[in-house]
């Protein structure tokens, strides 16, 4: 309800606001005003100030400003009701009654709150003691919940019946009218009212009094209609606003409070995973991305709440969505931190397969805003001052949306000391992502080149690599076999290709996962330095040699799917296998970054820091270049397995 002005004046006037702060803080008096700690933010030299006077106080250090009512508010985490009614209390103030309009409001708002528990409390019993409830017991069972679980969640089961929930709350006397109002019917004029929610698993979303104000719906395996969303959530109603409600918060207040921790996981049964392994300071938004009203909410319990998201590209599109989102809300002492999963789990898969101390092990490695923002703005590749200016004006862009002052200062300070750094490793390494000497020029690949400068067909490489990273060891992967023999089938045909410098580098950095491979690879190479003019001749009566009998059928019929086998003549044999060379190369690395970039997200998911990030990023512009690469090919024959 809205008080009147002059009631709340009345209230500022009944209570001393030094005496309201001196029962939390301890106050000491200077002057006319009283000096202390600030409450909101960590430091060592009074800068907190309490003016009885003017009746506000105000912090020198965060900004943090208010009277008697926003203090009882921010410091408490309550709501504007409850603290008036705390406030009103203390001063022995009656609170004015309500309006006519007010009571029945209130009273609307109860009737179609008992209409929610009731529809909650019948989809409980649906799920226990009914036959077509053994879906979602089985389900529900199968996600490792247990009984306890399942019951403090409420989680219930709406039958496929469309009239069945109709029927059941007529019994109780609620009308159509009612469940057409909490949104539990869909009205289409000239049709008979029926269940929004059909065969599914039913999550009751409850408000910060543990009141159900809503639900949400999961499809269950086997679900006939194809097109039905996973989820589905109430619509907006007198009761419910998707954009303003966290599910789990009322349970997730207290612990949060206590322990200055809050997880904002993606969906219902994340949170419920991480109640049931002992993490009860967890909520979700409703089915959709973090609003600024449940950021706001966050923020009331605890200054860094940690946002925990999927480490694939969806996740990744969140990440960027949450810091755009947040940013322009920052102020003093209110951030993000964030948690990035492996690839391919949530916390609900990394708790049943691995466990809680995986899970905690990721929330351990959760960086603060500002490193995420700095990571994902200037981490990738950049060859040039002009790339990597870029990069910088788009950061300082992404800056100028944090409206608070102070905070935007050292956000610019941050990103000042982190460029120096930048620029401190790039002078000691002596370039921007090539070899030493040459600033701007071509990095692992030596020339710049796929095939070198001889073979006609090679083509220029357009990856230029970033300061060398720490290494994570590369284990074999089947995706590397097929471009690993494509390269041995081509070389063994035109020795001549490897004379090139920029070839030769290519050769011996090739991944070579299978045992013959690496054997094949290893004559050849001992081959070619002894013997710089090697033949192709002298080469195949070689490995006819020293190769198993299945190695050179496997060389041999792959040199022919080329067109480079025994019998085609000297000149198509060079003609073809020059132009197959980068295409090959391309293959090859590929495949040995895909590998690469899987393994760099699992160690960036273990353990998130800058250089972890760095490499996964350079790992991830070097692989999609390579994919730009290889759509400019023309392909006269297509090759063999090389996907």
């Amino acid at each position: 309800m809205k008080y009147p002005q002059s009631f709340i004046e009345e209230l500022r006037a009944r209570l001393r606001i030094s005496e309201v702060i001196g029962r939390v803080v301890t106050l000491r008096r200077a002057g006319r005003e009283y000096h202390a700690l600030c409450p909101f933010h960590k430091e060592k030299t009074p800068s907190f100030t309490v003016n009885d006077e003017k009746g506000f106080f105000h912090c020198f250090g965060c900004g943090a400003h208010g009277d008697v009512i926003g203090f009882t508010m921010d410091y408490e985490h309550l709501g504007y009701r409850e603290t008036i009614e705390k406030l009103a209390g203390e001063a022995g103030l009656p609170i004015p009654r309500p309006s006519q309009s007010e009571v029945e409001r209130e009273d609307r708002e109860q009737s179609l709150q008992q209409v929610l528990e009731a529809a909650c409390e019948w989809f409980e019993q649906q799920r226990d003691d009914t036959s077509e409830g053994d879906l979602a017991r089985r389900y529900l069972i199968e996600r490792g919940l247990s009984t306890d679980t399942i019951s403090r969640f409420r989680i219930g089961y709406a039958p496929e019946n469309r009239d069945a929930l109709t029927r059941a709350m007529k019994v109780k006397g609620i009308s159509e009218k009612q469940l057409i109002e909490t949104g539990m019917l869909i009205q289409i004029e000239g049709k008979a009212p029926y269940a929004r929610f059909r065969r599914r698993l039913m999550f009751p979303i409850r408000d910060r009094k543990s009141r159900v104000i809503g639900f949400g719906g999961r499809v269950l395996p086997g679900e006939p209609n194809k097109e039905a969303p996973k989820y589905l959530n109430s619509p907006e109603t007198t009761l419910f606003h998707k954009g303003r409600q966290l599910f789990n918060l009322d349970i997730a207040r207290r612990p949060a409070l206590d322990g200055k921790q809050l997880i904002i996981a993606e969906g219902y049964m994340d949170v419920i995973a991480l109640a049931q392994a002992g993490i009860a300071h967890a909520v979700a938004p409703l089915g959709t991305a973090i609003t600024a009203e449940q950021l706001q909410l966050a923020w009331q319990l605890v200054d860094e709440p940690t946002l925990c998201l999927d480490g694939d590209t969806a996740g990744q599109r969140a990440m960027t969505r949450a810091m755009d989102l947040a940013l322009p809300l920052l102020v003093p002492g209110k951030t993000l931190r964030i948690a990035v999963l492996p690839k391919g789990e949530d916390p609900d898969s990394l708790l049943r397969t691995i466990g809680r101390a995986a899970f905690d092990e990721v929330m351990n490695a959760a960086q603060p805003l500002s490193h995420m923002l700095w990571m994902q703005m200037m981490s990738s590749n950049a060859a040039t001052p002009e790339a990597r200016a870029a990069q910088e004006q788009s950061l300082n862009r992404k800056i100028a949306e944090i409206k608070h002052e102070s905070v935007q200062h050292y956000y610019k300070q941050f990103t000042r000391e982190k460029l120096r750094e930048l620029q401190q490793q790039n002078f000691t390494r002596g370039s921007y992502g090539g070899k030493e000497g040459n600033k701007f020029g071509a990095g692992k690949f030596g020339n710049g080149k796929f095939g070198g400068g001889t073979p006609t067909g090679a083509t220029q490489q357009s990856t230029n690599f970033v300061a060398p990273l720490p290494p994570i060891a590369r284990s074999a992967d089947a995706t590397l076999l097929s471009p690993a023999t494509n390269l041995l089938a081509l070389v063994t045909a035109q020795p001549s290709l490897l004379n090139d410098a920029g070839s030769e580098e290519n050769w011996l950095m090739a991944p070579m996962p299978a045992q013959w491979q690496a054997q094949a690879h290893s004559i050849i190479t001992e081959l070619h330095i002894a013997t710089p003019d090697l033949t192709a001749e002298e080469l195949w009566h070689t490995l006819v040699e020293e190769l198993p009998a299945e190695s050179v059928t496997t060389i041999s019929k792959t040199m022919e799917d080329f067109g480079i086998g025994a019998t085609a003549d000297e000149v198509t044999r060079a003609t073809r296998a020059a132009r197959f060379w980068g295409e090959v190369l391309n293959d090859v690395n590929r495949a040995r970054l895909k590998v690469d970039c899987a393994q760099a997200q699992t160690q960036m998911a273990t353990e998130m820091n800058d250089d972890n990030f760095a490499r996964f990023m350079a790992l991830k512009a070097q692989l999609e270049a390579l994919e730009r690469e290889r759509s400019r090919f023309y392909l006269e024959d297509p090759l063999p397995s090389a996907g």
